[in-house]
């Protein structure tokens, strides 16, 4: 303990520096393999490297290191690594603004941001760090695609994509948001292509399954999971296309997936896309092209999701063709609209008017018939024709569709039944189609595969090679990695497409000459399965040991935004199970535990941006303050999960509150006896009080971070400080107890030293005397028993109403709960009857007077 009465100002910067020198010489966070300690993964969504870190990377790291720090103290070895997630799109846009090259633009910027994770003083152990664009990492991403191209995981399609004109690229389905590019916020327009996927769907149903398994996950993110991968229940049926008379059925079958085979016998008019190959082919040269054409023109600019829009105004041309309704055997009209999407379902729609508000509107437009054929049976149509087997009645005067289910009316044979989802008519019809073969009981999902195919320079090279005698032909393994030319003039506009050193090359298989295909793959197969290669970052022969990986996998906590529900978090369990089934690994789902952290928005409430001239830098909060108040602002400031708007405010008062801790820890040390024992039972008045809050805050701030509630485990800390100040204050020297003040003064520094690192290990060894790493003490122990109080304060209420409060002992009976309630409102009593009282022992007495 400290042997002087002065207490030394506390000086963050040279504090800071001082630890952060100590953590690095001395390895204190090296992750061991060997550790016979129970292992806990800590990991935070790594950033990229655009520049400098903002104050939305510094909360989601703030989170991260409390909890490893936090979870050192409680006996685990903790495995906190860091990295980058190094290509992508703005390095190519800033070389060619600074004219520089893409990979010196990023590494600039990856030194600068470690030096800043540094500053922050964030337990990393940096000896695992790596960048996606290290040639070493990957040769390894590559190396999985051709694994995958061995089991029909990967392959190549021409199908209609998105592309997106400002970012000169490709788009998955996934990253168009809200009808618009998820970077840069553009319109994508739909292109036929030759691109490289990935068949994430033939995962579909157990990344929908395994989504209960996630039990330490946000149950929004599996909803928005779920709903992505979009599992529909129904039946295929087979439509027969009609000769071009218009009358005589052909053998050719186009067929529809619907959720709703009930709603056959309504079925008017069918529906296909613009961009639908087979209606291109059904107006060719007939009347009917130039329309189609003009259609198919004014949807290119449009997003799927604006096509689709309930407000839009939908359009429309005939094709001059038709289908047999394979129930009632009469012909549909075959026409071609702007809200049908090719890879919805078999990208044939049957329009079902009555009950589609969609083809509702579509089908009063046009003057198509809308026959209504589900009805509740309080509406007078069911009346009418509850009995009718046949098309009686061909269109209605509503003014929306039915939403409503109810029971089938002009239904054939199963007019009467219960119809809508799962409902016996959907059962009983696909049966009937099944016997006629005609029609199957199916599973759709909306889930796509996954378009990896990026027509951009900084990215991780597709390892094939196109030659025009043998095709598409893996690069060899021992050819690994494909190397990433560093030294393009992208200024100029060169491109991977346009430089023969890259592209040039010779079939693997035939030895003539061939060409290396220049897409690179999307920069989400680099973040999928970083978290693997942490595991074991300096393997150079396989991209992880299967041993390291059983050893440190799951992630027991990953943290990161939101906006990557859908993403990363769905490619990364794609990625993880892919590894499971080539035998690399042992797990289905790679993050056991998932925090989402809100925004940091400005003060305003806006979103921070370099071109709203809005973002807070750190330095801007460590220069002044120092790191340790930075951290504790922002996890005092709000819950994890929470937006917040900054506040200057909170960081003053979080400023205040550290340097007042650091003088209550200096007090109880000099007051402190280290040797002596503590005894609880031989305390008395404010030292007993002491020690009561001491485990009643205790528990708290442990609870409230194994909820990573951190805003109010500090709470607990802060009201901690202020008890043992106001004891320094109030209570002699030479009254004070020396064990507990020893205690305390302990506990208050290792409660706050997953939050303020620096000033907790300062104290530790200036103040306190320690040797060693308070990351090498145990977290403290709390007595729930001694955290009782001997009085507790119990709400007085007259007929429900607060009146007043009084203090009783603990164990107080009934009977006395209520004698001291009614003397703590006597004076409101008086002249009143009291009919009733009723005690709830420890909180309340409601007294029911008149």
């Amino acid at each position: 303990m400290a042997d002087e009465k002065i207490i030394p100002a506390y000086d963050a910067e040279a504090i800071e520096t001082k630890w952060q020198k100590i953590w690095e010489d001395e390895h204190t966070f090296k992750a061991r393999d060997d550790s016979s300690r129970p292992k806990k993964y800590v990991l935070e969504m790594f950033p990229y490297p655009s520049g400098d870190l903002h104050m939305g990377h510094a909360r989601n790291y703030s989170i991260g290191d409390a909890m490893a720090r936090q979870a050192r103290m409680r006996g685990f070895e903790v495995l906190h690594p860091m990295g980058y997630d190094a290509f992508g799109l703005p390095a190519e846009n800033a070389a060619i603004k600074h004219n520089t090259q893409a990979g010196a633009w990023t590494h600039r910027n990856m030194a600068q941001a470690t030096a800043t994770m540094k500053r922050m003083g964030f337990s990393y152990d940096y000896d695992r760090m790596f960048a996606t664009c290290d040639s070493e990492y990957y040769k390894w991403g590559q190396w999985a695609f051709l694994k995958m191209w061995e089991k029909g995981l990967a392959y190549r399609a021409t199908s209609p994509v998105n592309w997106c004109p400002s970012c000169n690229t490709v788009l998955a389905n996934e990253q168009v948001v809200d009808g618009k590019c998820w970077r840069c916020h553009s319109v994508p327009e739909k292109r036929e292509l030759s691109q490289w996927y990935l068949k994430i769907t033939d995962y579909a149903q157990e990344l929908l399954d395994d989504l209960d398994q996630l039990t330490g996950w946000p149950e929004n993110v599996k909803a928005q999971q779920r709903n992505w991968i979009g599992r529909s229940e129904g039946a295929e049926i087979d439509f027969a296309l009609v000769a071009e008379d218009g009358v005589t059925p052909t053998d050719r079958l186009i067929t529809v997936f619907t959720t709703r085979p009930d709603t056959l016998y309504g079925t008017s008019f069918f529906l296909l896309p613009p961009e639908s190959a087979l209606a291109a082919e059904l107006v060719a040269g007939t009347e009917y092209e130039p329309a189609f054409l003009e259609l198919k023109k004014s949807v290119e600019h449009v997003s799927s999701v604006d096509r689709q829009g309930s407000e839009r105004e939908k359009h429309g041309v005939f094709s001059g063709r038709y289908v047999v309704n394979p129930l009632t055997g009469k012909p549909m009209p075959i026409w071609i609209a702007d809200y049908i999407l090719l890879d919805y379902g078999t990208g044939a729609v049957m329009g079902v008017p009555c009950g589609d508000q969609r083809d509702f509107e579509f089908a009063r437009k046009y003057g198509l018939p809308i026959p209504p054929i589900i009805a509740e049976k309080d509406d007078p149509l069911y009346e009418q024709l509850k009995d009718e087997t046949e098309l009686k009645v061909t269109d209605v005067d509503w003014d929306r569709a039915m939403a409503a289910e109810g029971y089938l009316i002009q239904s054939g044979p199963f007019t009467g039944m219960l119809g809508g989802k799962h409902s016996p008519a959907v059962d009983a019809i696909i049966d009937y189609l099944g016997e006629r073969g005609i029609g199957r009981k199916t599973v759709q999902f909306r889930l796509r595969d996954w378009l990896i195919s990026r027509q951009r320079y900084w990215g991780n090279p597709i390892p094939m090679i196109h030659c025009d005698c043998c095709g598409d032909v893996p690069v060899p393994y021992d050819q690994l990695p494909v190397l990433l030319p560093e030294n393009l003039d992208l200024g100029a506009g060169e491109t991977l497409a346009e430089y023969a050193p890259f592209y040039e090359t010779t079939c693997p298989v035939c030895g003539k000459p061939a060409k290396r295909i220049t897409d690179t793959m999307d920069t989400f197969t680099c973040s999928s399965w970083y978290y693997l290669r942490y595991c074991d970052p300096h393997n150079d022969q396989e991209p992880f040991s299967k041993a390291a990986v059983d050893h440190w996998m799951g992630v027991d906590n990953y943290i990161g935004g939101i906006e990557h529900a859908i993403l990363h978090l769905l490619y990364s369990r794609f990625w993880t199970k892919v590894m499971r089934d080539l035998g690399m690994i042992d797990l289905d789902e790679p993050f056991i535990n998932l925090l989402c952290q809100g925004m940091v928005k400005d003060a305003n409430g806006d979103t921070m941006s370099k071109s709203k001239g809005n973002v807070v830098p750190p330095s801007s909060v460590i220069e002044p303050y120092g790191a340790d108040t930075m951290r504790l602002a922002i996890l005092f400031i709000a819950p994890s999960e929470k937006d917040f708007n900054w506040d200057e405010e909170v960081v003053a008062g979080a400023n205040r509150f550290i340097k007042r801790a650091w003088r209550t820890v200096w007090g109880l040390a000099n007051s402190a006896d280290s040797s002596a024992d503590l005894n609880p039972a031989k305390l008395s008045g404010a030292s007993a009080e002491l020690w009561r809050r001491l485990n009643e805050m205790g528990i708290k701030c442990t609870a409230d971070f194994d909820r990573y509630q951190f805003n109010t485990s500090i709470s607990a800390v802060m009201e901690l400080v202020n008890d043992a100040s106001k004891y320094l204050v109030d209570t002699p020297e030479d009254q004070r107890d020396g064990a507990l003040c020893a205690r305390v003064a302990h506990d208050i520094v290792a409660m706050l030293s997953p939050i303020c690192p620096h000033w907790a290990e300062e104290l530790f060894h200036e103040a306190l005397g320690f040797t060693g790493s308070i990351y090498d003490e145990p977290w403290p122990e709390f007595d729930p028993e001694q955290a009782k109080s001997s009085m507790v304060e119990i709400v007085v209420q007259i007929k429900g109403k607060v009146r007043g409060r009084a203090m009783v002992p603990a164990d107080a009976t009934n009977a006395e709960l209520e004698e001291a309630a009614k003397a703590a409102v006597a004076n409101q009593l008086v002249g009143k009857d009291i009919k009733k009282v009723i005690v709830v022992p420890g909180r309340l007495v409601n007294i029911v007077a008149i």
